[in-house]
């Protein structure tokens, strides 16, 4: 370690010795007493398992870069498979931004600074809240490649740099929705569903899935995946598999009532053997067909998701606690649902705190 006028300055040094004598060496210095390290370590390493010549790669050796470990993050186990789809094509996407080729050692919160002023200043003028996923999905994919694979670099810059990025409204937290479906919209829709189905004849029946989705608060992608063996038609509840956990890495089993109306839909499909899906669609042909449908009518701000959102709301006004509400929805944080799904009126709000 030694003071220079650009700051302490960390020198690592890895030599290989035979009798006491030194037969090679190599050294480097660093910004930093934890880069340094890193660097021994990874040198160290190859020294012992190809003596001098592991010294000429080390010093040889191209930095690793921010693109290798994301890289690294996206195609290798164990992190691979456990990429949501929006994550993994944000981390893709980041790939062709400059941040990419920065040295993993090299990364600062300027760079982080840097990226977020490109972004905002780029062709599709993405929101803070936007751009703040690219900060929490890098630092993420940087943690796992430091974890899994041995590619250090120092993460703490993402928590100093979040702070002032969001200070000055460059990033920005996920603004909590509060949008529900009016009854005219609701009511637009089944007129224009209900035409399109007596007019167009067969195809995937957005209505009934727009209506079983309010019965029942489930997602697109469980919607999805239910099949005929999952409804228990004395007890009427429906066993919904592999659902979504806080943690992406585990899933889980609910079983939930179903309403009359949610009963009738099913049986409505005429689905008999076991084995099928109920719906046998894929989440991204619902999505297009409810984008088709709400902009045909001029719908504005009114996501599919939204329909979960006011599932959880007709519970609770059908005088459902928000615990019983939560063995429905799947949610395991009660805040979540209580903040971001009970969208309710003030007489409604009265009612949950009393």
């Amino acid at each position: 370690m030694r003071e220079t006028q650009k700051g302490t300055r960390y020198r690592g040094q890895v030599r290989i010795t035979l009798l006491g004598k030194t037969v090679k060496s190599c050294a480097q210095t660093f910004d930093s007493f934890e880069k340094a390290k890193v660097w021994v370590d990874k040198t160290a390493q190859l020294a012992d398992r190809y003596g001098v010549d592991g010294l000429k790669k080390a010093k040889k050796a191209p930095k690793p870069r921010v693109k290798d470990a994301v890289h690294t993050v996206l195609h290798t186990e164990p992190t691979a498979s456990n990429l949501g789809k929006s994550k993994k094509a944000n981390l893709k996407m980041l790939l062709s931004f400059p941040i990419a080729q920065v040295p993993l050692e090299d990364l600062s919160e300027r760079h982080l600074y840097e990226h977020c002023k490109l972004r905002a200043e780029g062709s599709k003028s993405p929101k803070p809240q936007t751009i703040a996923h690219d900060i929490a999905n890098l630092c993420t994919a940087l943690r796992d490649a430091n974890t899994f694979y041995g590619m250090r670099s120092d993460t703490s810059i993402f928590i100093n740099a979040r702070s002032s990025l969001q200070r000055h409204n460059i990033i920005a937290r996920s603004e909590a929705r509060n949008r529900r479906p009016q009854q005219f919209e609701l009511n637009n829709i089944t007129s224009a569903l209900e035409y399109a189905l007596v007019n167009d004849g067969s195809g995937l029946p957005l209505l009934d899935i727009v209506e079983f989705a309010i019965e029942t608060s489930l997602r697109r992608g469980e919607i999805s995946k239910i099949r005929i063996f999952d409804v228990d038609w004395e007890k009427e509840t429906l066993t919904i598999r592999d659902r979504k956990h806080p943690n992406s890495r585990f899933r889980h089993t609910d079983t939930i009532p179903l309403s009359k109306k949610a009963l009738e839909i099913i049986a409505k499909q005429g689905i008999l053997e076991p084995n099928n899906r109920i719906f046998p669609y894929k989440p991204d042909a619902i999505s297009n067909a409810w984008r088709r449908i709400r902009t045909k009518l001029n719908i504005e701000d009114l996501r599919f998701h939204d329909l979960r959102a006011e599932a959880a709301c007709r519970f609770f006004e059908s005088g459902l606690d928000i615990v019983e509400i939560s063995k429905i929805t799947g949610h395991k944080n009660l805040d979540v649902l209580n903040n971001h799904y009970l969208r309710l009126n003030v007489d409604s709000i009265r009612l949950l705190a009393a």
